[in-house]
């Protein structure tokens, strides 16, 4: 069989080729597109394919390539596009139902087919390997295979639920599906995802070998041997009370994770378990039925609009509308110009930046006038590194490269060729200026200074520079190996190619950089602190702690005020709440409360008291001798009235920072929120959640709170200029203005 008439197929995604006399090559190249993606044509035209297939006898084997070129994809997944506009559960279970078809078809074909998964292959890319006889996997850096579907809000709609357990088993499966994490080629292989790893180089030699012993040792039938599973293992995936034990366990650690706002993972749990000791056909069509009420559902929707928001910061400027199942996972790195990075400071925050940017290939030259706390920051750098080797998440010979990439100094030499130099020295203003002013001489003239304050004014401290378009902010979040988002803070003189410039170093390191302009707080604390002043201030009114923590919980908020505040440190909270206040004015007055606890040198879990108290690795108590500030703390009514409390005025800020221009739009007060405090990704953020509860109500109840008698200046109660238009008009923050 010869190559298909290319002037045929010009604009078709799929195209045959004869590689010998034996095997042949479908190859998948979506035009004008630059991922491999499933969409519904896409699918119809594969089917099409598989009909001809099946019935041409000189097709003895059929090899799925990728033809998007050196390890970009082999397929990103489905259309997220196509997901996001079905709203109907029926349409959603029949579209699911028309692509297991589909992919049935190429399970079933007469000849034996082998997946080449060379590149990224996610979600419904990883459906359509796991349909195919045998798949193959090179070991380039950049094969990664999983599927991602539980952070969209959905589960494996195309058979991943049914056949990926039947290929490596029940748990490590529900490892992989309900984590929605992927795994290189060389762990593939271990689970019995993959049958064979092979370098990159010389690949089409290596897939016409392994094609021809498929064909040489029974074709279809043949499989290649696998290690047996033990006895403990097949009672759990074979037994019905092996399923309610690992349901039992799995259910109880879903819960705790995800505290019963994401269905899909629940879902993901019962198609598996279910499908499993059901025909595969039987579970198929579980699995279609499960999507579609996933697909529907609000929560999905809002994880959607969220991904294409982030998708936003990584991807500035492209065509989000080709976005494909995971595609952020799919991304090629940009050209980042800088790769010497210089750090001030060593302390906490310093050494998880080293070590962050040190992973990422830069050399880093780490600066602290204590050498003690140069060894800290080393320290730290290493147990960071020495936890992925234990992982398998890094080599032994590249945590070594890692160290060696970062040097230290107590001085200021050593810095001439850092294209980029991040102060991250005690939060105080003064001693900031001092840094600049000390260093910016031995610095290029194109090096950029970057200031990780969390709140101070880029604008002062760039008022003592020589080169004042060369500052500006890069305030990264604490924990830095976990929170993913930068804000790029842009002061009055900053340049146009620094902030560009800075951002690009962002992504480079794997962060979500949002641009906000100058202003106390920025954007993240400035609106968290209205958050966790108001709970203090519920905290003085006699208002029990514990339950405040508990329902903000069960709310959706990713940690208690009161845990958050001994999380950032009280000593912290209360440096940013005093510029906050100085800056903002009397509706950021700080509760009493707060600056009482500071007098008593309570510092949070840092310090091993705050508002509860931290041994060891016990378990937090409440601290019982803060009852002379509050009362007693009994009162445990009107926890909707305590939601209200604490985020209205979060709203009402938010609505503040849009007028002053802190950001433009309301989806980056929403993805800053998520990404820089973790607020409540399935309801889409703080202001599409405001939308849903209606602007007007909002409005009213911040007027009802400001004329109640309860602590506090009523300045932060009084409704922004937004927000009164907004509900006058009858819009939300997503009408369009």
């Amino acid at each position: 069989m010869n190559t298909v008439n290319t002037a045929e197929t010009t604009r078709h995604a799929f195209h045959l080729e004869q590689l010998d006399e034996r095997v042949t090559t479908l190859h998948f190249d979506l035009p004008d597109e630059k991922v491999n993606k499933l969409t519904t044509d896409v699918l119809l035209e594969l089917e099409q394919i598989l009909i001809r297939v099946a019935k041409d006898s000189s097709v003895k084997a059929l090899v799925f390539w990728s033809g998007k070129g050196d390890a970009g994809t082999f397929i990103a997944g489905a259309d997220i596009n196509e997901i996001k506009d079905v709203d109907q559960a029926s349409e959603a279970t029949q579209k699911a139902q028309q692509a297991q078809a589909i992919l049935h078809r190429l399970s079933t074909l007469p000849q034996p087919v082998i997946a080449v998964i060379h590149g990224v292959c996610l979600g419904g890319g990883t459906e359509l390997a796991l349909a195919c006889d045998f798949r193959i996997a090179t070991d380039h850096p950049r094969t990664q295979i999983g599927l991602p579907e539980v952070k969209l809000g959905i589960i494996p709609g195309f058979g991943g639920t049914q056949r990926l357990p039947r290929l490596i088993g029940v748990r490590p499966a529900l490892n992989m599906i309900l984590k929605g994490s992927s795994v290189d080629a060389r762990k593939a292989a271990r689970l019995g995802l993959v049958d064979t790893v092979v370098p990159d180089t010389l690949l089409r030699e290596h897939v016409l070998r392994f094609a021809h012993d498929v064909l040489d040792k029974g074709g279809k039938s043949y499989r290649p041997r696998r290690k047996k599973k033990s006895l403990g293992v097949r009672f759990l995936e074979h037994t019905s009370i092996g399923h309610s034990i690992v349901r039992h366990f799995v259910s109880k650690n879903l819960r705790e994770t995800t505290g019963g706002h994401y269905p899909a993972p629940e879902r993901a749990l019962d198609a598996v378990l279910v499908g499993f000791r059901r025909s595969l056909e039987d579970g198929l069509k579980y699995e279609a039925e499960l999507v579609g009420d996933l697909v529907a559902g609000d929560v999905s929707k809002n994880l959607i609009s969220v991904f294409f928001d982030s998708e936003k910061l990584r991807r500035p400027g492209e065509d989000l509308e080709s976005l494909a199942e995971g595609h952020e996972d799919a991304r090629l790195p940009g050209d980042i110009p800088a790769r010497r990075v210089g750090v001030l400071g060593a302390g906490v925050m310093g050494g998880a930046l080293a070590a962050l940017l040190a992973r990422k290939n830069f050399h880093v030259r780490l600066k602290d006038i204590q050498s003690d706390a140069l060894t800290t920051g080393l320290k730290q750098a290493k147990k960071s590194f020495d936890t992925l080797v234990r992982r398998r998440r890094m080599s032994k010979s590249d945590r070594d490269n890692c160290l060696a990439a970062i040097s230290e100094t107590t001085v200021d030499t050593g810095f001439r060729h850092a294209e980029v130099v991040i102060e991250a020295v005690v939060e105080d203003m003064g001693i900031k200026k001092k840094v600049l002013q000390g260093l910016e001489p031995l610095l290029s003239e194109d090096s950029i200074f970057a200031t990780n304050t969390s709140a101070l004014d880029i604008d002062e401290l760039a008022s003592v520079a020589q080169r004042p378009e060369r500052v500006a902010g890069l305030h990264f979040f604490n924990p830095v190996h976990r929170m993913p988002l930068v804000e790029v803070v842009c002061g009055e003189k900053s340049s146009e190619d620094t902030l560009r410039r800075l951002e690009d170093l962002a992504r480079q390191i794997g962060k979500y950089p949002l641009r906000v302009r100058n202003s106390p707080g920025f954007l993240v604390n400035r609106l968290l602190l209205p958050y966790l002043n108001e709970a203090a201030l519920l905290f003085e009114e006699g208002y029990q702690m514990t339950a405040i923590d508990r329902h903000a919980l069960a709310f959706g908020l990713p940690m208690g005020p009161f845990r958050l505040l001994d999380e950032v440190g009280l000593d912290v909270s209360g440096k940013v709440g005093k510029y906050l206040h100085e800056t903002l004015g009397e509706r950021a007055a700080p509760a009493p409360l707060l600056e009482s606890l500071l007098n008593e040198k309570l510092l949070g879990k840092k310090g091993g008291r705050g508002f509860y108290v931290y041994r060891g690795k016990k378990k937090e108590k409440p601290n019982r001798n803060l009852a002379r500030f509050g009362g007693q703390g009994l009162r445990t009514d009107r926890p909707d009235y305590w939601i209200q409390r604490m985020l209205y005025p979060v709203v009402n800020e938010a609505a503040r920072c849009l007028e002053d221009g802190v950001v433009q739009e309301a989806w980056q007060v929403d993805i800053g929120l998520i990404m820089g405090a973790g607020f409540m990704p399935f309801r889409g953020g703080l202001l599409r959640w405001a939308d849903s509860v209606g602007v007007e109500k909002i409005v009213a109840e911040l007027e009802n709170l400001g004329e109640e008698s309860i602590p506090g200046s009523k300045a932060r109660f009084v409704p922004a200029g937004l927000l009164r238009e907004l509900a006058g008009s009858g819009k939300g923050f997503y009408s369009p203005r």
